[in-house]
């Protein structure tokens, strides 16, 4: 049974912290590392994550000063010893038997990285949001095969990845900065030789309305974003994947530099000059992204906000946001 490394960083999440570690606990794969990253957190986390180490040998635990999800990230697989790396946000929970699921589908196929299926949820675990995708299942394949994966799927936490993959890709997250995933994953997916996909949720998310993507702070946000998606353009253009990937790298700016960003930013204040940065930010890396293919597919609600962002009708994407909400709470969703 191969050693799997689940790597957790920590920070503020006192309330929310007990729940993720028991989750990894009950795994039904039983050769785990736990490496609990204390990212200088100022609560009672330092203490409880000595706790944990105290109750199952299986855990160890990194003190370090803060630096961020992303500098958290790093130190724990500095530290990893497993053949497998997964990733756990410290307020988030996976399914009982995710590792197993993961590390027989990446021992059949000799998978570098295996992709999953995640959800959002409530903290009475009622589902907010699912996110699967449409790549090929149960079956190896490759970027070049599947371009389109390199900008469905840039979460970390929805992912096992093999160590000595990681290793030799030389690739790690930046320090300090919101967006660490957007940076590195969709580097990562093309150098892989071999990606399984299994159509399962598997990770939960916890839906929190103080999370980075509920923050009003739009100058932060403009920026880190912007930085990663310019870090994925210039190394996609380096290693002359630009034009290979040409219609995957626009509709990645399209989502996260432009129509995610500006969808949040139209619920907080409509009126900020960030909904006009980052509209400017993308069409001047793709004049022509509306008619990009992927865009083009926008389906159901997506594709009705995508009408109304275009055309600056954000007072009826709040009302719409407003009636969703209404409508959740009568029908209990």
């Amino acid at each position: 049974m191969e050693k799997v490394s689940v790597i957790v960083p920590i920070y503020n999440v006192e309330n929310y912290l007990d729940n993720c570690v028991q989750s990894i606990l009950k795994q039904t794969y039983r050769n785990l590392e736990i490496l609990l990253v204390d990212d200088g957190s100022p609560d009672r986390c330092p203490r409880m994550c000595d706790e944990y180490a105290g109750q199952d040998d299986r855990i160890r635990v990194i003190h370090k000063e803060n630096g961020g999800l992303g500098d958290a990230r790093n130190a724990g697989i500095r530290e990893a010893t497993g053949k497998y790396l997964l990733c756990v946000d410290s307020d988030d929970r996976i399914r009982e038997d995710l590792v197993s699921v993961t590390v027989e589908a990446a021992e059949k196929t000799q998978a570098d990285i295996v992709v999953f299926d995640y959800a959002g949820e409530t903290p009475d675990r009622k589902q907010t949001d699912l996110f699967t995708f449409d790549l090929p299942e149960d079956r190896t394949f490759c970027a070049a095969e599947e371009p389109s994966v390199i900008m469905r799927t840039c979460s970390a936490v929805n992912k096992l990845f093999r160590k000595e993959f990681w290793e030799k890709s030389g690739l790690s997250f930046p320090a300090g900065r919101y967006y660490e995933d957007l940076a590195t994953i969709p580097k990562l997916l093309t150098q892989a030789d071999r990606i399984v996909y299994k159509k399962e949720i598997l990770y939960y998310y916890l839906a929190r309305e103080d999370s980075i993507t509920h923050s009003s702070d739009f100058s932060r946000n403009y920026d880190d974003r912007t930085r990663s998606v310019d870090e994925v353009l210039e190394f996609f253009h380096e290693k002359g994947l630009d034009q290979i990937y040409r219609d995957e790298l626009e509709y990645l700016v399209f989502e996260n530099a432009y129509f995610v960003p500006s969808k949040e930013i139209v619920l907080n204040d409509r009126k900020s000059a960030y909904l006009q940065k980052f509209r400017e930010y993308a069409l001047e890396k793709y004049p022509d992204l509306a008619k990009n293919r992927y865009v083009l597919e926008l389906s159901g609600k997506d594709k009705i906000l995508w009408a109304l962002l275009r055309r600056k009708m954000y007072a009826v994407m709040v009302l719409m946001s407003k009636m969703r909400q209404i409508r959740d709470r009568i029908t209990g969703r």
